[in-house]
């Protein structure tokens, strides 16, 4: 789009818009009178209240140096990030009780919170700002760019005006909610706000002097950034001549963005930076919707599409999810993001309302999902409860099948790819394998983050490596990270009995005498549930060693010989081998998760006894019925 279309779409919407607001469905009596009143928003209004009720009895959080320094001078982010999304958490509560009730309470409340964040020193996480916190601009070689997570920035910035992700949605939520709430707040609270966002935000991102390093990113950056960017330049330029550049801006980062996924659809980060990014990407192109007044329509695009059925493919049972890369092992929904896609796509499918995320469940306390998730969620009654499934994703790579015979719940799930994806782990061909609630083989997902989760020491953590996923390791190789170690499908097929994915992963593995390693999974859906894997291997000459890793949460019972049992309530697996030929031996160590509590892994290693320089290890995963 030029930008002399883009100019007229934007003063085609002014004229139909007439001097309205923007974000109608944030704004319409009737539907907050329905969220008042309608049992069906019952629950989730109560969670706010009582959320409002303690936050109103607490101080709001405070963000001093002391928490500020820490990120740079011991690694650890929870410290300040735990206040910081705090106060995201009270503008969220006391917003929507102020557009639910409209009580002075959580009116003044409101003002409060706004005018704290006008205060703070930087609205960009300590982590984002490239190992420059502790730094005074003149101290910056300013002739070098600022790196952060390994990407580059045009020219370092002031920590003021630095516009990562949470600068960028603190921007949004200021101006989303001081529009909204304009007639009931006080006119210097929203002056405040605005000017702020204009000097934190718009105008470092309309500096001419570089670009920011997400305007050229392919992952969640791109759209959270710069959505919220033109967000909140849609509430606060309402000229359309000042408007069209920034917004061609915004549009080429969504292009970015959007090239980081393939004609499948789907998101390599996994189901958790789908709702993060792609969420982004919906608010804002609802928004530019209704601001052009339906000229220019994001979602009329089949990619747009392929990427909005992908959560529906991503779940194993209930909310539990495949957690390839940094992805979580379980996972809610957002009503309103679910809701608004399905308005458009009739193919969207709805979770039951169970696995919704409720309101304090974000722990990024994130406005436009909230507030959404009342205004654009619909009735229960479009909820579909998850059935038999089966998913091939050829770009990722990744086979995801779900069946429920014989009164058990048996989801599967493999990856090809390759270790240079985003938020990458180095695990292709990896596995993981779900019985009647629980994952049994699992793959850990998103680990605690800290300084050198992102940097140099990115591939010493368990949850990252492939030593901590269910793939072998040859010779006392693990797999590498990098484009090139990657995986090659040989075969896929999928059917009502049966699916079979192979993949060759001899690229994977930095050994020179390693010439192939085919690993075919068969998936037996009916009758016997079973999992059948099998490994061939190929070498130059007879190996060191040859070891079959498996991992789970659950700790492991060696029962009769040749036979594992991984256990938790109703939920077994029979893990069976070749005593003969393997032999087994388990090590707990420990995982760090995304919350930073430490939870026990086991590590299953069999190990093939005196290796030939041909190999082929077959392993049976059976599991079990409930009754047994």
């Amino acid at each position: 789009m030029d930008t002399r279309e883009l100019f007229e779409a934007l003063e085609y919407g002014a004229g139909q818009l007439a001097g309205r607001p923007l974000f109608a469905a944030g704004r319409s009596e009737a539907k907050w009178e329905e969220i008042r009143t309608s049992p069906e928003y019952s629950k989730q209004l109560r969670e706010v209240q009582e959320a409002g009720d303690k936050l109103l009895e607490e101080p709001i959080a405070a963000l001093p140096f002391s928490k500020y320094k820490i990120f740079d001078t011991s690694g650890s982010r929870m410290e300040f990030e735990r206040a910081y999304f705090r106060n995201r958490l009270r503008i969220n509560t006391f917003a929507i009780l102020s557009l639910a009730f409209g009580e002075d309470r959580y009116i003044e409340a409101l003002e409060d919170i706004i005018w704290a964040m006008c205060d703070e020193y930087t609205w960009c996480l300590p982590a984002h700002l490239g190992g420059n916190s502790l730094k005074p601009i003149e101290k910056w070689n300013q002739s070098l760019a600022a790196e952060v997570n390994g990407q580059l920035y045009g020219k370092v910035k002031e920590h003021r005006q630095t516009v990562d992700l949470f600068a960028a949605e603190t921007a949004f939520t200021l101006a989303e909610v001081c529009s909204l709430l304009e007639s009931k707040l006080s006119e210097v609270v929203v002056y405040r706000a605005r000017r702020e966002v204009r000097e934190r935000v718009l105008e470092p991102y309309g500096d001419l002097s570089g670009f920011l390093f997400w305007e050229q990113a392919t992952h969640n950056w791109a759209a959270v950034c710069s959505g919220s960017v033109g967000a909140a330049a849609m509430y606060l330029m309402p000229e359309s001549a000042g408007l069209t550049p920034i917004l061609q801006r915004v549009l080429k980062t969504m292009e970015c963005y959007l090239s980081g996924f393939e004609a499948d659809g789907a998101c390599t980060e996994g189901i958790g930076y789908w709702n993060y990014g792609f969420g982004y990407f919906t608010y804002f192109a609802d928004l530019l919707k209704e601001r052009t007044g339906g000229r220019i329509d994001l979602f009329n695009n089949d990619k747009i599409k392929q990427i909005a059925l992908f959560q529906q493919k991503c779940f194993l049972n209930e909310d539990m999810t495949v957690s390839f890369s940094d992805a979580s092992p379980r996972s809610s929904y957002s009503r309103g993001l679910t809701g608004y896609l399905k308005s458009i796509y009739s193919e969207v499918e709805v979770p039951p309302v169970r696995f919704a995320s409720t309101f304090t469940q974000d722990h990024c306390a994130r406005w436009p999902n909230a507030i959404r998730n009342f205004v654009w969620s619909l009735s229960p009654s479009y909820a579909v409860e998850a059935g038999e499934a089966v998913h091939y994703l050829a770009d990722a790579q990744w086979l995801i099948s779900r069946t429920a015979a014989a009164g058990q719940v048996v989801s599967f799930a493999a990856k090809g790819g390759h270790n240079a994806e985003p938020h990458n782990h180095n695990d292709v061909g990896n596995f993981i394998l779900h019985v009647n609630g629980t994952t049994l083989l699992a793959d850990t997902g998103a680990g605690e983050y800290t300084k050198s989760y992102f940097r140099e020491g990115r591939y010493t953590y368990i949850g990252n490596r492939s030593k901590g996923h269910s793939v072998p390791i040859v010779e006392g190789f693990e797999q590498q990270e990098g484009r090139d170690f990657a995986a090659k499908v040989l075969n896929v097929s999928t059917g009502e009995e049966r699916d079979a994915f192979s993949v060759e992963l001899g690229a994977a593995y930095p050994d020179p005498n390693l010439e192939s390693l085919q690993r075919t999974f068969v998936f037996e859906k009916k009758g016997q549930v079973r999992l059948e894997l099998t490994d061939r291997y190929r070498f130059k000459q007879a190996p060191e060693s040859i070891v079959e890793r498996f991992v789970s949460f659950q700790q492991p019972e060696v029962r009769e010989q040749g036979t594992i049992r991984l256990q938790q309530g109703h939920s077994a697996l029979d893990l069976i081998y070749d005593a003969e030929r393997l032999r087994c031996s388990v090590e707990r160590v420990d995982f760090m998760n995304h919350s930073g509590i430490r939870e026990d892994l086991y590590l299953i290693d069999l190990t093939v006894a005196n290796p030939a320089s041909e190999e082929t290890v077959q392993i049976l995963l059976e599991p079990l019925r409930p009754e047994l």
